[in-house]
């Protein structure tokens, strides 16, 4: 696997840690913060898979 795949994963798996955060800070304290960091962590998310999509042919070479 070419070294430069590792940059969407890797911006994939903060989204991923950041959706779980907000998800457990929302339920432990019922505050809006914790939505605030679940959507902030899907939108991560989502841009980590858009560059992978985006820029593959790119990385390919």
């Amino acid at each position: 696997m070419n070294k430069k795949f590792w940059i969407p994963t890797i911006i994939e798996l903060v989204g991923i840690v950041l959706m779980s955060a907000g998800l457990g800070y929302e339920m432990a304290y019922h505050a809006d913060l914790g939505y605030v960091i679940l959507t902030s962590g899907s939108v991560i998310t989502s841009l980590g898979g858009v560059l992978y999509a985006k820029f593959k042919p790119w990385l390919e070479r």
